[in-house]
């Protein structure tokens, strides 16, 4: 396997820990504030910061391995990640928050204000746009 690949699936965790301090932050500071007003806009300010959060901590990571990337590489690290957390996502939502399938596949419905696709998107794309970021800097 390609040195990238394995690097990727370890960064994997860093994402991770983004996500967990994210939603920790939601959940303890703002959600309660908003929620009784304004809804699941917890939720979508969360996806919004996650996302964000994402994008930089991808950057320095293709930034300190630019050497071993290219386009395929990194598009493949996309799909890595998105890979990785959906199965990682799909699991926790049934066997720790006891959702069943079904309610796993609502928390994709963005037509019900459901945003977490578009973060499973910036997994998938973030890597190619942000090489195309640096190789445009360098």
């Amino acid at each position: 396997m390609k040195k990238i690949y394995i690097k990727s699936i370890v960064f994997w965790f860093i994402l991770l820990f983004l996500a967990i301090t994210n939603a920790s932050v939601r959940e303890m500071f703002y959600k309660p504030i908003l929620s009784p007003y304004i809804g699941m806009w917890a939720h979508q300010i969360s996806s919004l910061t996650g996302i964000l959060m994402f994008f930089v901590a991808i950057y320095f990571f293709i930034k300190n391995n630019f050497k071993l990337c290219n386009k395929k590489k990194l598009i493949f690290c996309g799909l890595i990640w998105f890979t990785i957390t959906i199965v990682f996502e799909t699991l926790m939502n049934i066997f720790i928050r006891n959702l069943n399938f079904k309610q796993v596949l609502q928390t994709y419905y963005f037509w019900q204000g459901e945003t977490w696709i578009f973060v499973l998107l910036s997994l998938l794309i973030s890597p190619f746009v942000v090489y195309k970021l640096i190789e445009k800097k360098r």
